[in-house]
């Protein structure tokens, strides 16, 4: 598999889902060695979203999970706490991002960024269908 073919499809289907939503994004794949595959700012989407994005995919590349699925998990006094303060801030409990796999393995982690955070779930799990 040519992980940046498929970090391209990816953020061409986040981007058509986005349009259709009427919400300009930010997308961003990482694979699961933290590294940069691809990061694209629709136009209209806040800049801020790129870094928002980042942290999301880096988040579910390297833990494994949906970053919705960590918000309970990383409250005070939850196991995942510290997380949050770990790898100068990379790591995020925002929804909107998502783990690739193939195969039962992660590869990446997907993360988009520029609506609601029940936008952003929408618009990322629309793609990754």
């Amino acid at each position: 598999m040519d992980l940046l073919t498929t970090a391209k499809a990816l953020a061409e289907r986040v981007e058509a889902e986005a349009t259709r939503a009427g919400v300009p994004v930010s997308v961003c794949v990482i694979d699961t060695h933290g590294n940069l595959v691809l990061q694209h700012r629709m136009n209209g989407a806040p800049l801020f979203s790129l870094q928002i994005s980042e942290r999301k995919a880096y988040t579910s590349a390297l833990i494994g999970i949906r970053t919705a699925d960590l918000v309970p998990l990383t409250q005070p006094g939850q196991p995942l706490f510290p997380l949050l303060a770990l790898a100068g801030g990379r790591y995020t409990a925002m929804g909107g991002g998502v783990p690739l796999s193939q195969d039962g393995r992660v590869f990446a982690g997907v993360g988009v960024s520029g609506g609601t955070t029940e936008q952003d779930i929408a618009i990322v799990e629309a793609a990754v269908r």
